[in-house]
């Protein structure tokens, strides 16, 4: 009896947290019930975005805050937040950009938000930014100047762990390995959210990484709209019976649809000849794609789902999903 239980290797589940993503936090039945679901208390919640919003003038440099986090349910109260900033590429392109200066505005709004609507200031934030070779100088100093104010958790992309020589490493302790949106919106055939093929392609059994790594995986879908000139909008959700019994629409195959006739479709406006591609996340590719991670030499502790959204949490068994991780 002895020699079996100490034989008997204790499998621990990973910690579970979500991001909020919407400038009105609500707090719904939904979300507290796949909160108590995945026994967590931790939400990454979305504060605001830094965009180059205009060219820089002798006035300033045209890179402002947009999408703020607005209203707050008091609920989050009891909830551990880490804030989150998305900071665009092309911000970091900016002509003569004052790294001190921006970390700065940074940190105060950060500051502001957490005090207005958790009535503290937050010490562990996340940073999120798709960086290239281009801009990792000047984003790495960016990140060495927000340390001085906070715990940083930086994203990661695959290309960044695979082509890590070249795209560099963040000068921070920790990272969160986002696994979605890897695959080409313009190609009809893929699932340009999740396809473990397309982990595979960066991820391997040898693959490695300097920093401990939380895993991001999506529990969204996403209608791919293609219009005449080949340009593309995305729209939040997929709505196939829908289009199945509206006549403006023709079945191509089993994820794409063809408009037949001008028609309005969530309140867009959709010409004849556009394409709608429906994306939406299976459990099976979930859990073979985390896998696939944990096949690696990666060293993760923890993943967080994206996001709190009530139409996507509905249409998955977030239990079960959790179970097979």
């Amino acid at each position: 009896m002895v020699m079996t239980s100490c034989s008997k290797k204790e499998v621990s589940k990973p910690e579970i947290a979500f991001y909020h993503w919407k400038a009105k936090a609500d707090y719904t039945k939904v979300y507290d019930s796949a909160i108590n679901t995945s026994q967590t208390n931790k939400i990454y919640m979305h504060y605001f975005d830094i965009e180059s919003v205009r060219e820089p003038s002798w006035r300033d440099d045209g890179i402002y805050p947009t999408y703020v986090l607005k209203s707050v349910d008091k609920a989050y109260q009891n909830l551990e937040i880490v804030p989150v900033v998305y900071i665009t590429n092309s911000t970091l392109k900016t002509d003569g950009l004052n790294v001190l200066k921006l970390a700065d505005k940074i940190t105060k709004l950060i500051h502001q938000i957490s005090l207005k609507h958790f009535n503290k200031k937050i010490k562990q934030v996340q940073i999120d930014c798709d960086w290239t070779m281009s801009t990792k100088a000047m984003y790495f100093r960016l990140l060495d100047a927000l340390k001085k104010d906070f715990d940083l958790d930086v994203t990661i992309r695959l290309h960044q762990i695979k082509f890590q020589d070249k795209t560099g490493v963040p000068p921070v302790n920790r990272g969160t390995l986002m696994l979605y949106n890897m695959g080409d919106l313009r190609n009809k055939e893929q699932n340009s959210i999740l396809e473990n093929a397309i982990v595979k392609q960066y991820i391997n059994a040898k693959s490695t990484y300097p920093l401990t790594l939380k895993i991001a995986l999506p529990l969204f879908s996403q209608t791919v709209v293609t219009n005449n000139n080949k340009k593309i909008k995305l729209l939040r959700n997929t709505n196939k019976a829908t289009l199945e019994s509206d006549s403006n629409f023709k079945q191509i195959n089993s994820t794409n649809f063809q408009v037949v006739s001008d028609t309005l479709y969530k309140g867009f406006y959709l010409a004849k000849g556009y394409n709608l591609k429906l994306e939406d996340v299976q459990e099976a590719e979930i859990i073979s794609s985390y896998a696939s991670i944990k096949k690696s030499q990666l060293k993760t502790d923890g993943i967080i789902f994206y996001y709190l959204d009530d139409a996507s949490l509905l249409n998955h068994n977030l239990k079960n999903t959790i179970e097979k991780l």
